[in-house]
């Protein structure tokens, strides 16, 4: 059975973070590593095609500044944020995806661990078995995952019916390139 995909939904991790401040949790900033990798993140977005109609960002200080980073490259401007992305459940994360509007056929949702991961295992059920093992290996910082949707409605997205279809991390797309021999 061939699935007629309808809509792509990017699911991005934060890049790295510096450690827990004395003001709290939300307000931590990028490292200059993870602006680095946002930054190098937006490049391959745009080589691949993955272009958001909608960008969803959590309330966070490092989600932020990871959204600008990826701007340095993207053109984006139909952004919200719900509270409920810095502290919710993917179940949370999945109830902000039905609420968006259907001319809107890829979203990009840019949150925390683990509710982004637990997003990605809840949705998808297919995938090449190279990716669907990767994504079991866990979800560092700046991983982005595309998802591929059979819904014609966001408010119709369901679980285990969708098809991952890209999994990158910074050692994907911004990391120094490998010897071709070793002296």
């Amino acid at each position: 059975m061939t699935l007629q995909i309808k809509k792509r939904l990017f699911l991005l991790r934060h890049a790295m973070a510096c450690s827990a401040l004395s003001s709290g949790d939300k307000m931590r900033a990028l490292t200059p590593k993870g602006k680095e990798d946002a930054k190098a993140l937006g490049n391959y977005m745009i080589s691949n095609g993955f272009i958001p109609d909608i960008v969803l960002c959590s309330p966070a200080r490092r989600t932020h500044e990871t959204l600008e980073c990826l701007q340095s490259s993207l053109e984006l401007s139909n952004i919200c944020t719900p509270n409920i992305l810095y502290s919710g459940s993917a179940k949370d994360y999945l109830h902000e995806i039905r609420k968006c509007d259907d001319e809107n056929q890829n979203i990009l949702i840019i949150a925390h661990n683990p509710g982004i991961y637990e997003l990605i295992m809840l949705l998808t059920a297919q995938g090449s078995d190279s990716l669907m093992q990767r994504i079991t290996e866990g979800y560092p910082p700046a991983s982005l995952s595309v998802i591929e949707c059979v819904c014609d409605k966001w408010e119709d997205i369901k679980s285990a019916e969708n098809m991952i279809v890209t999994l990158v991390n910074p050692m994907d797309y911004n990391s120094a390139p490998r010897p071709t021999r070793w002296m």
